[in-house]
């Protein structure tokens, strides 16, 4: 046998937390039609206790065994992995959009809602991020999730954009919903909610939104939305930072710096409507709005 120097850790190599779970807290709202039928046939609680415990085990369902060489698998999950996809379901279950049976994939808050906590909600056993991706992606491989859009990079911020799966018919179907009835409260809800979505043909006529249409342009409203909000961070830290290094500055070139500052930014017509004194008065006031005035001391030279 070839010779090496590596050897088996002392470390331990169990699961950090071999029995995850999560149920809606009392004090969220029933889910509305089928989507409260679909949790409620997963959850059930003790009449006499009020203690919540899984009704159904999905990841003992017949589907797993048939389709397992399909998915690309020789044995059955573990059972870490099965007591996760029995917990998992639940929570995209209650997460889900009502209109586009989208779920947007935090995967670290994930992991922190399925760890098992103590009374004052402290994580006791982690449930890590990698456990919860890998279940994920199996659950992608059995057809019960879709990444219609893939995974989107941001070259801006240089971050992947937020992961969005889709709760598939099949899935559906294994939790055991009317299709029919869940189809048709989605429908309303695409409706309810296409006030700024819905255009008009050339006769002016209202042209009916499709649910591919509607998970497309909510991707879009998605995407947009953490764009702006990344970029908006990374202004804040970027104006943060220069305002660090002004206050380390003694005070006449903080008031020197802010004029130039004034200088750039102020229209025209209003730089040349201002006096000396007037002018000197704008940046010492926008010097003391920033909390950088005379009162302020300098930092090291």
């Amino acid at each position: 046998m070839r010779k090496t120097r590596r050897r088996r850790g002392t470390h331990s190599t169990a699961c950090l937390c071999p029995e995850p779970s999560w149920y809606r807290p009392d004090n969220f709202k029933k889910l509305p039609g089928q989507l409260g039928h679909a949790y409620n046939r997963l959850v059930r609680r003790d009449r006499k206790t009020g203690a919540l415990s899984l009704r159904m085990r999905i990841s003992r369902h017949p589907y797993f065994v048939q389709l397992r060489e399909q998915a690309g698998r020789k044995r059955d999950f573990r059972p870490e992995r099965e007591k996760l996809l029995d917990a998992i379901v639940p929570l995209l279950v209650s997460t889900v959009d009502r209109a586009t049976h989208i779920d947007t994939i935090n995967l670290s808050k994930m992991a922190w809602q399925l760890s098992e906590k103590d009374s004052e909600g402290n994580v006791i056993r982690k449930v890590t991020v990698p456990r919860v991706c890998r279940l994920l992606q199996h659950m992608m491989e059995f057809g019960l999730l879709a990444l219609p859009e893939g995974v989107t990079w941001d070259p801006f911020n240089r971050k992947w954009f937020p992961k969005h799966v889709v709760l598939t018919e099949r899935l559906w179907k294994m939790i055991g919903v009317d299709l029919d009835k869940l189809y048709a409260e989605q429908a309303e809800q695409v409706a309810a909610e296409a006030a700024g979505w819905i255009t008009r043909d050339e006769h002016g006529q209202a042209e009916e939104i499709s649910v591919k249409a509607a998970r497309r342009r909510w991707y879009e409203k998605m995407m947009h939305a953490t764009l702006v909000r990344r970029r908006e961070a990374a202004l804040k830290g970027k104006r943060e930072k220069k305002l660090k290094a002004l206050a380390e500055q003694p005070y006449d070139d903080r008031a020197y710096a802010m004029s130039v500052h004034l200088i750039r930014t102020l229209p025209k017509d209003e730089l040349h409507a201002l006096s000396p004194e007037q002018f000197t008065q704008r940046v010492r006031s926008h010097l003391y709005q920033l909390d950088l005035g005379l009162e302020r001391e300098s930092g090291p030279p």
